[in-house]
């Protein structure tokens, strides 16, 4: 068993030092292409050190985050009386099962409000380059773990799911760009940087498409798939417009905070917390 997770470590662990290798090379490709284009101003500056800036924060709590739920996997799987055998076959029905996973829960961040409020963070950029796949937030590291537990459930070992997470994860990088078109036959399969770039669109064609991670098929089954039609707006259907990482972090909560306030019952508070964004209750016909 330890040989054979070591061999899927060794495996995944390069196919992630490929992604990473060649993401850092066309993350330097297109900050020269803007530096051609003379895109590069003072407000995108700005705007890319504030994706920076989110990002240390997170990865300053993100290692806690890491050893928590994987020890709480690892936990979970001693009281699970069967286990799916270790090999190159049920590793990458891991990745797939996964994958999944992640597109629920990304739904999930979209139409729960509680769950934007932090997934809203790295929606909040009005630019789209390399920089905005940084703009992640910490209270995402103690919360997106809980969607992948059912993949223990189902018995695949603990440090598979992590490693599939770590692949996810990674390939989800390179999708953040502009410099890259459409990409043919493996759109059709796999999520690409076009079909990303509808994702962070907030035009009306284009909001809440398009949550896959690696494989774009769960979007085509289920009904949430766009194609790009046009360069999208980037950022939120009402812009921040801040760059201080602390509002960055936190401007959504005082948005919910300020409705709970003028909640008028219980129900009206609860659908705050876990309608989709913008949801607000129904005002009753006032009789003359």
């Amino acid at each position: 068993m330890e040989e054979l997770i070591q061999n899927m470590e060794d495996n995944i662990g390069l196919v992630v030092l490929i992604i990473f290798t060649f993401s850092i090379g066309l993350a330097i490709v297109e900050f020269c292409y803007e530096l051609y284009k003379k895109k590069i101003n003072k407000w995108r500056l700005g705007e890319m050190w504030a994706s920076f800036s989110v990002f240390i924060v997170a990865q300053l709590v993100e290692k806690l985050s890491v050893v928590g739920f994987a020890t709480g996997f690892y936990f979970l799987a001693k009281f699970i009386p069967w286990d799916i055998p270790v090999n190159i076959w049920t590793t990458i029905g891991c990745i797939i099962f996964v994958d999944f996973l992640y597109y629920l829960g990304h739904v999930a961040e979209h139409k729960i409000r509680i769950f934007w409020s932090y997934h809203s963070i790295h929606h909040s950029s009005p630019i789209f380059n390399y920089t905005t796949a940084l703009r992640v937030p910490f209270i995402d590291s103690f919360i997106a773990w809980i969607f992948y537990i059912p993949a223990v459930l189902v018995g695949f070992h603990p440090y598979v799911v992590l490693l599939s997470i770590l692949l996810m994860l990674t390939y989800q990088f390179w999708l953040h760009t502009e410099i890259i078109g459409k990409l043919g036959w493996f759109e059709k399969i796999f999520v690409t940087p076009s079909q990303h770039r509808v994702h962070h669109g907030s035009d009306r064609i284009y909001l809440d498409k398009n949550y896959g991670a690696i494989f774009c098929i769960w979007d085509r089954m289920f009904g949430t798939f766009q194609e790009e039609q046009h360069r999208p707006t980037y950022g939120l259907t009402k812009q921040i417009n801040t760059i201080n990482p602390i509002k960055v972090h936190f401007i959504e909560y005082v948005n919910i905070f300020k409705d709970l306030r003028k909640a008028k019952s219980f129900k009206d508070a609860w659908g705050y917390l876990v309608k989709p964004p913008g949801w607000k209750p129904k005002t009753k016909d006032i009789l003359p």
